[in-house]
């Protein structure tokens, strides 16, 4: 993977522009500057815990510009074979209030190694700056003023508004002499209502002085963001919940993400590094706590009191409490900021598939409303080609879980369990926590199982033709169980054979190159699209890519030419040897162009394929 040769430096808080201006962007708050560009309501929040010391305030300014660079700095198209600018450097200057403490070697690694495991970014760099001040929100706001640790059994956590927080929220308030505080980041209006609307029920059913609610704004100023990973908002919302937690004597505080989302085992090879979710991986939480923990001067812990359940146990959790009618209340959905009308879900992002999955397999679908989801996945046609290659990678993984033993799981997710099984709570050993990880992703096969099943028992009607690139369709095609490169295959075909005959009605290829370059610029067109399908396959045309270019491709594209005259065998001969020559582990679509009709019967397809590695189609 190529990596930006150059860092991105951000200047924060003030903080002086270095010699070399070039490519150097400012962000600030504060509201006295003449270049604020986002917005960070710190001055209402800390009025509403009385005070907040010089440190944790620093961090919480620190989190806020991390975040805003992240969004501000594009990672690069998601169709781009290499991913040039997924893995991205950031320099930050940021002029703070404790510069003694925030300058020391060990709190800039602790900041480093958590954000660059969190985010898979290559580079966070720090130079932090004295001279840093906010004058007191309130008369309330200096040393010595804190709020009165409450009699209740008091729990901290943080409130996304999803399923898991609710959930984890409503089993904090099953003891009724306990008082939950809940910590949001709003920066979003749809996520925002959500998140009060949801809080206000349950401050209606248990009482305002057991359910509390602070809030913390932070949000690019009058610019829409260039990047939507958003990887360091875990990093900001776990720091909102120190610095709350902290002010209420608390030393801990609760993130409820059920342990299958948490540890989000890639579901193709090129989902690694930056491009898996990892906010709430037990090896970021582990980092976290650390970071915390050195900022505080004391121990500090983060809870994950779900780690071991899927998103089913989450969802029976709310039934069996009694508050199934809260389910659609809830938002899950990763793009709130598209245009969805009144639905409040995208319906085609992972979250939104990971929900309804979870959903149906509960049998409690009922509790769900259809139209929350822009988009019907189930059994209506899905027509981005990214969210049918989510759909199926989301069945296929589970389908693979449901029947892995735990030595071929551990073979096959190695790198992902190396970074996951030494944070697991109460694990002794590496064998245990390859057993627990393995165990908890084969109930959640169980449960995509089941829920595909009751899928298909609601909304297969068989007296009515199942839309062909629906969840349902593809899964009667059986879409899930092939090949990655035999789905490119099948998609590379269409393109051609719809196109062929138009392309050479009136003048056909002079000879075998002219068809291969015709063919190659006709797939080159569509070649984003296929990128977006089919994310892990790399192909080429090999007539016009030199043979040292092809090491490591899944897929080559080979044609052959039956001109007037010219015997089959010729073809067949050229298959021949294409299928010595090539790599053995490249699968090799050939495209045989018969204008003449040479050739008669599928023998000669039939053939090559009963060998293996080879497709072949003939065009007429």
């Amino acid at each position: 993977m190529t990596i930006a040769a150059e860092p991105l430096l951000f200047c924060c808080n003030g903080a002086p522009l270095p010699s070399r201006q070039a490519g150097c962007q400012r962000l600030d708050y504060r509201p006295q500057s003449t270049n604020r560009n986002i917005d960070v309501g710190l001055p209402a929040f800390v009025q509403d815990v009385y005070h907040i010391p010089a440190r944790h305030l620093d961090l919480l300014e620190i989190a806020a510009y991390v975040f805003s660079a992240d969004r501000l700095a594009e990672r690069g198209r998601k169709d781009q074979l290499e991913y040039q600018n997924w893995s991205r450097r950031f320099q930050f200057r940021i002029r703070v209030r404790d510069h003694e403490f925030w300058s020391s070697t060990k709190i800039r690694k602790a900041l480093r190694d958590v954000l660059c495991f969190m985010t898979g970014d290559a580079e966070y760099d720090f130079e932090f700056m004295p001279g840093h001040s906010t004058p007191p929100t309130s008369l309330f706001d200096q040393e010595g003023f804190s709020i009165a640790k409450s009699s209740k059994g008091t729990s901290v956590a943080l409130f996304s508004g999803g399923l898991d927080s609710l959930a984890g929220t409503l089993e904090m308030l099953h003891d009724p002499q306990s008082r939950v505080i809940l910590v949001s980041h709003e920066s979003q209006t749809g996520t925002i209502r959500t998140q009060r609307k949801l809080v206000e029920a349950l401050q209606s059913r248990f009482g305002s002085d057991r359910v509390l609610h602070y809030r913390f704004e932070c949000h690019l100023k009058g610019v829409r963001a260039p990047e939507e990973t958003q990887r360091t908002r875990s990093f900001l919302y776990s720091s909102i919940g120190f610095a709350i937690a902290m002010a209420h004597q608390q030393s801990s505080f609760a993130i409820c993400e059920n342990g299958v989302t948490s540890m989000n085992l890639r579901r193709r090879e090129d989902l690694s590094n930056a491009r898996a979710s990892r906010t709430t991986h037990p090896q970021t939480i582990a980092l976290l706590a650390q970071l915390f923990s050195t900022v505080a001067g004391t121990g500090f812990e983060i809870r994950t009191p779900f780690s071991s359940l899927t998103k089913v146990d989450i969802v029976r959790k709310i039934h069996e409490g009694g508050y199934a009618g809260l389910i659609s209340s809830t938002v899950s959905c990763s793009r709130t900021y598209q245009k969805l009308g009144l639905a409040t879900h995208c319906g085609k992002c992972f979250q939104c598939v990971d929900r309804r999955m979870a959903i149906h397999s509960a049998g409690l679908e009922q509790f769900d409303d259809p139209g929350l989801y822009h988009t019907d996945i189930i059994a209506s046609d899905i027509a981005e080609s990214e969210a049918r290659t989510t759909v199926l990678d989301y069945a296929r993984q589970g389908f693979e879980f449901r029947e892995d033993n735990v030595g071929h799981f551990e073979t096959e997710y190695l790198s992902d369990l190396s970074a996951i099984v030494g944070y697991l709570p109460g694990v002794t050993n590496d064998f245990e926590g390859v057993e627990r990880v393995w165990d908890l992703m084969k109930r959640h096969g169980a449960n995509v199982l089941k829920a595909l099943n009751r899928m298909r028992q609601l909304h297969d009607d068989l007296a009515k033709p199942l839309p062909r690139r629906s969840l349902l369709g593809m899964l009667a095609d059986r879409e899930h169980l092939k090949p990655e490169v035999a789905r490119a295959v099948e998609s590379i075909v269409r393109i051609v054979e719809q196109a062929v005959g138009t392309m050479f009605r009136r003048h056909r290829p002079k000879d075998e190159p002219d068809l291969n370059e015709k063919l190659g610029a006709l797939i080159k067109t569509h070649e984003p699209k296929l990128r977006s399908e089919h994310p892990t396959v790399g192909f080429a045309c090999a007539g016009v890519v030199p043979d040292h270019e092809l090491e490591g491709r899944d897929l080559l594209i080979e044609t052959k030419y039956v001109r007037k005259g010219t015997s089959p065998s010729k073809a067949s001969d050229g298959i021949a040897a294409d299928l010595i020559k090539y790599p053995t582990t490249a699968h090799i679509l050939f495209f045989v162009y018969d204008p003449e009709g040479a050739i008669h019967g599928d023998e000669f397809r039939r053939d090559f394929e009963a060998k293996g590695r080879c497709t072949v189609r003939i065009l007429k």
